[in-house]
């Protein structure tokens, strides 16, 4: 073995000696984490438009190589067809979705009622539900007049909502901005990062870069899409059934199906409300359990099995490579640091920290428990 005279080490600079470069880099690595977390609200327009441009960059690539067409151009015509697709999907669902919202938020003090009276448990009075929702729908002037009994009160509603929504435009712009430029010089800072890339450790660090990336891109590709298919096929299954508030349910079940087995949690919940709504409109008849049990679940199933068996193996080719109980330890893990986003970045970032620890930690301790 060679050993490196101590002398030289006094003509070397720190980022030379490996074990202080690696240190560097790692206290870099999580001072940068550091930083996204805390500025979170002011990085995530930013993050998100590289991350699509990261997922869009091969086929603007193709489409420019075979049609010789400029990428700014290309960019642009993605981010219209983009805005116009999500526009039309507003205007076109999100007043069904309110409605849904509304006419559930109506009807659960009936449902409140309804339990009270057929299993004796006083839930209006235990929750205090009734009051409230009361006042909303009958009286909501007096709402209104408590809000804007002083200027103050009137002052700071209006600023909280101008805040959100100017929030929501800023960010929206600057998404669309940063995707544009992203999507413009991907390739040309691809290329400009590479030449600060060691000669002689190039190989292996693009080769885990490679594969970071194509664990970030096969989730968020894979699992977006199928969350939409997941919602729209599901909402249809519902609606089918008779399940009340089918599409709210089954769009909300599609996003969360962006996170696996989470999607299980309004599987209960479209069972329990298409029974309080047939308790509440009994006429006497008997409440089948076919219609109410039977049915909705087996909708359900049906579509967890089209993603299990044809949506995930078609649509995601790759594999995070991550067991079902690492799964749901990293979802909670993230969903307790970071709320939702924690929940949708949790998997992959998962899946990129297990590929460095195969990468760079876990060889040099077989080769150290080898000598030991």
């Amino acid at each position: 073995m060679r050993f490196t005279p101590i002398d030289d080490y006094g003509r070397r600079h720190l980022w030379e000696i490996t074990p202080v470069r690696d240190l560097i880099v790692v206290l870099a690595v999580a001072s940068a984490l550091s930083i996204l977390y805390a500025l979170g609200n002011v990085f995530a327009p930013v993050f998100l438009a590289f991350v699509l441009a990261d997922l869009l960059n091969p086929f603007i690539t193709r489409v420019e190589r075979k049609y010789r067409c400029p990428r700014p151009i290309i960019a642009i015509i993605i981010i219209v067809i983009g805005l116009t697709a999500l526009a039309g999907l507003l205007i076109w669902l999100v007043p069904l979705l309110l409605d849904q919202i509304a006419a559930l938020t109506n009807r659960l003090p009936d449902y409140i009622r309804t339990l009270d009276q057929k299993y004796g448990i006083d839930l209006t009075s235990l929750l205090n539900l009734d009051a409230p929702f009361r006042v909303l729908k009958n009286k909501p002037r007096i709402v209104l007049d408590q809000i804007f009994t002083t200027t103050g009160h009137a002052v700071a509603i209006l600023t909280a909502v101008l805040t959100t929504a100017s929030y929501a435009v800023v960010s929206v712009m600057l998404f669309v901005l940063y995707f544009f430029f992203f999507a413009w010089h991907f390739d040309e800072g691809i290329q400009h990062l590479n030449r600060f890339v060691p000669q002689s450790r190039k190989t292996r660090i693009l080769h885990v870069v490679s594969r970071m990336d194509a664990a970030i891109r096969d989730f968020f590709t894979g699992r977006v899409v199928i969350a939409l298919v997941v919602g729209v096929v599901l909402s249809a299954g519902w609606f089918l059934t008779e399940v009340p508030y089918w599409f709210f349910l089954g769009m909300v079940t599609g996003f969360l199906n962006i996170v696996p087995y989470l999607s299980a949690l309004t599987w209960p919940v479209a069972i329990l409300l298409k029974y309080l709504d047939a308790i509440s409109n009994d006429s006497g008849q008997s409440i089948g359990v076919l219609a109410i049990v039977l049915w909705p679940s087996v909708i359900y199933i049906a579509v967890q099995i089209l993603d299990n068996y044809l949506l995930t193996p078609w649509i995601q080719s790759g594999q995070t490579n991550l067991s079902a109980a690492t799964i749901l330890i990293v979802v909670f893990i993230g969903g307790a640091l970071a709320g939702v986003w924690g929940l949708v970045f949790a998997i992959p970032t998962a899946a990129c920290i297990k590929i460095l620890l195969q990468e760079f930690v876990i060889p040099p301790l077989k080769r150290w428990a080898a000598t030991h």
